[in-house]
């Protein structure tokens, strides 16, 4: 390299989240929380967010999180209200605080396109990968995302279950 040669930062660019209306999922937990929200759906497109009662899923709450989605001046952010161990277990305390202060801003992307896509569908979504955040790279995960609404009207959270495991025989 030259000398004096600094190389220019660029935009650091993350594969998407790889989301699927195809619903078979590979682990219990998944498939517990996906079976858990279409019952409290009952036929309608979303449940109420009052419908979620945690005493109902005592098992599946370390998988469990709820997150808000805000829309605010033609941006999105997605706040965790409530924050499942497991999640926090792989990306930190998060409960309570907009995901744009405790995640990079790829990684934020990458959320929020994941969301975007929910969204859009308004349907549950299958979403499987590598975590990304912190280099955790040998970790693979599924989640759910499903709509959720406070009123009935507007999809404004997201029912989200997760399952991490680990890729291959991890030694330390």
């Amino acid at each position: 390299m030259a000398a004096g040669f600094r190389p220019q930062p660029g935009a650091i660019t993350l594969p998407p989240i790889a989301l699927d209306t195809d619903l078979t999922c590979d682990t219990q937990e998944v498939r517990e929380g996906l079976a858990y929200w279409q019952a409290k759906a009952a036929g309608r497109e979303m449940p109420l967010r009052a419908d979620i009662r945690p005493e109902e899923i005592p098992r599946l709450l370390p998988f469990v999180s709820l997150f808000e989605i805000r829309r605010q001046s033609g941006f999105l952010e997605i706040f965790p209200r409530i924050a499942g161990s497991r999640f926090e277990d792989v990306f930190g305390p998060i409960h309570n605080r907009p995901l744009s202060t405790v995640v990079a801003p790829e990684i934020r992307e990458r959320w929020l396109g994941a969301t975007r896509t929910m969204m859009e569908a308004r349907q549950p979504l299958l979403g499987r990968g590598e975590v990304l955040h912190e280099d955790k790279t040998f970790i693979r995960f599924e989640i759910l995302l499903a709509p959720l609404s406070r009123t009935g009207e507007e999809l404004d959270m997201i029912f989200l279950v997760s399952q991490f495991t680990m890729k291959g025989d991890i030694r330390a």
